[in-house]
């Protein structure tokens, strides 16, 4: 009896008796779809989280003081060190290092547009800002140096406020109120990717930084202060060891000592999509611990199947061995009835992940990564819990007695 045999046999005994071996193998399905959707959710949101980290702008570096990340960029003055326009011409001559460089006045602002408000965040920043943040127009052209100069009223409308003010009118010409104070639309950005965190990037408009300063400067704010600084830099520059650069020019600028707290945030975006990456890798690893507990319980629900199995058919293995099956055989009979349980479950299971996966994407905004790795993985994990808890069964049913087995009751 060879190994074909063997197999054909073993389908046809599971095939008797179905429902019981569905139940059986329901813990290896449920284990093996939980580790597919577990790697493609993962890498799915890995994928999410940088592209949206990355739309703020490839090698791009920003500067903002603590009190932004503390209590928010918009909230007023506090009573801290501040940013101011020299930290933008220092860091212009010591940093060679910085492609693009722009000062940011940022503010909270209501733009109207024929009895409609959208409440935005107003950027006003310098005529490279698109080189730095990666933004793009959908339609229209971003305010030039002119425009800066002479601190016209022009807005670059993000996707968000263009589509809430104007619905299928053309922005583009149209003016709106900002504080009572019109500007003209010259342009209207694409659609940036939004997956996490409060801020979505569409909900931002781009106007002249000096027309911000003059416009929407606060009480107790000079001319100088910036609410923080956006820079890209050259490629293949070492952003841990700019990071710290910039930080002793910031010392020396502000003149703080070397053992005093810098009182501004760095981050670059490479550092973020590091870490976002090494918080997906942490998450996708309990999802496999999880996984792997399910697959553990359905191998025990395997392992007790095959036992019974054996007690049901004692005289049927009695009468084999007693027309000449050797305990070799009967051994792996068994263990091919456990394997092939526990293969038809991974089967069934990367099937039902595969599935659940495009589901779960077409109900968010996760894109679907199928990875074959994890598919092949787990089909060799699935014949290899199949030999691993079948043997004992498949042990106990080869060194049964002959004579006893066929006078077993």
């Amino acid at each position: 009896m060879n190994l074909i045999v063997l197999f054909r046999t073993s389908v046809r005994t599971l095939s008797k008796h179905k429902a019981r071996s569905f139940l059986t193998i329901l813990g290896i399905m449920i284990g093996i779809c939980a580790i597919i959707v577990t790697f493609s959710i993962g890498r799915g949101a890995e994928e999410a989280v940088s592209s949206q980290i990355m739309s703020m702008g490839e090698n791009a570096v920003y500067i903002m003081p603590s009190s932004f990340i503390k209590h928010g960029a918009l909230k007023g003055n506090i009573n801290t060190t501040k940013l101011r326009v020299r930290d933008v011409i220092a860091i212009e001559k010591q940093a060679s290092e910085v492609q693009e460089i722009s000062p940011m006045h940022m503010t909270a602002q209501g733009i109207e547009y024929r009895g409609k408000t959208a409440q935005q965040n107003i950027i006003g920043c310098y005529i490279n800002m698109p080189r730095i943040d990666n933004n793009k127009l959908k339609s229209g052209a971003y305010f030039n140096q002119s425009d800066v100069k002479n601190r016209r009223n022009v807005i670059i409308l993000g996707q968000k406020p263009a589509d809430e003010l104007f619905e299928n009118i053309d922005p583009i010409g149209q003016i709106v109120l900002i504080s009572g104070n019109p500007f003209k639309v010259i342009g209207v950005l694409e659609k940036k990717p939004h997956y996490f965190g409060p801020r979505d990037p569409n909900e931002q408009a781009f106007i002249p930084y000096t027309t911000s300063k003059k416009l929407f400067q606060q009480v107790n704010e000079s001319f100088d202060e910036v609410t923080a600084i956006a820079m890209k830099l050259n490629r293949g520059v070492n952003a841990p060891v700019f990071r710290r650069k910039l930080g002793n020019i910031l010392r020396f600028s502000h003149n703080l000592r070397s053992d005093e707290k810098l009182p501004f945030v760095i981050f670059d975006t490479q550092t973020l999509i590091d870490v976002a990456r090494q918080a997906a890798s942490v998450i996708r690893l309990f999802g496999l611990f999880a996984a792997c507990i399910s697959l553990i319980v359905g191998s025990i629900g395997v392992m007790n199947i095959m036992l019974v199995s054996v007690k049901e058919r004692t005289k049927e293995i009695g009468l084999r061995m007693a027309i000449g099956a050797t305990q070799k055989l009967i051994r792996w009979q068994f263990l091919i009835e456990s394997m092939a349980l526990c293969f038809i479950g991974g089967i069934i299971g990367i099937i039902l992940g595969i599935a659940l996966q495009f589901g779960i994407s077409y109900g968010t905004s996760l894109a679907t990564y199928i990875e074959l790795l994890p598919l092949v993985i787990s089909l060799l994990v699935t014949i290899a819990i199949g030999m691993f808890f079948g043997y004992y069964p498949a042990r106990q049913a080869s060194l049964l007695n002959p004579v006893d087995a066929l006078l077993q009751r």
